[in-house]
């Protein structure tokens, strides 16, 4: 397997593992033509005890060179591809967000097994492009991340409240 397929599927097993911990159902998606590599749903409860069915989109990428990303302290610099970041701005009823995976340079670090844990060394941040506007750029745009934008459990479940929330405003 080349090297940016195995990044591609230890980003996949990141956030199935994160998902699976917060009880949000984690769907891939096989054809990903419009940037979407999988899909977080769950039903969530309204302040108001309505349930809703909450759906976000995830464009999963991983990266451990620094070619690729720079770390600016209070943000990531990372270059995307400008077909998946004109996709990102492209309106959608199903809101889509930017997954970005950072794993150390050294590839011997980011996995570690034993019998009794499994670790995956990196980070997972996330990003909206909602409202911003598409690039004529040929290649690749910078993208500034805020680094306390991590992707967790908790932040998960969050961003799939917030979905809920903003979809009953419309």
């Amino acid at each position: 397997m080349d090297i940016e397929k195995i990044k591609e599927e230890i980003s996949i097993s990141y956030i199935s593992a994160l998902c699976a911990y917060a009880g949000i159902d984690y769907d891939r998606v096989i054809h990903d033509e419009d940037s979407t590599d999988g899909q977080l749903k769950k039903i969530i409860t309204l302040n108001n005890g309505r349930l809703f069915q909450s759906q976000l989109r995830v464009q999963l990428k991983c990266t451990s060179s620094l070619s690729q990303y720079s770390d600016k302290g209070d943000c990531i610099i990372y270059k995307l591809k400008v077909k998946n970041y004109n996709d990102l701005c492209t309106p959608a009823t199903t809101p889509i967000i930017l997954c970005l995976l950072i794993l150390p340079e050294d590839q011997n670090e980011w996995l570690k097994w034993s019998e009794e844990e499994l670790i995956i060394k990196g980070r997972m941040y996330w990003k909206c492009f909602f409202g911003e506007n598409k690039t004529d750029n040929a290649s690749t745009i910078n993208v500034k991340i805020d680094k306390s934008n991590v992707i967790n459990s908790i932040s998960l479940q969050k961003l799939l409240e917030r979905v809920a929330e903003e979809v009953l405003l419309l």
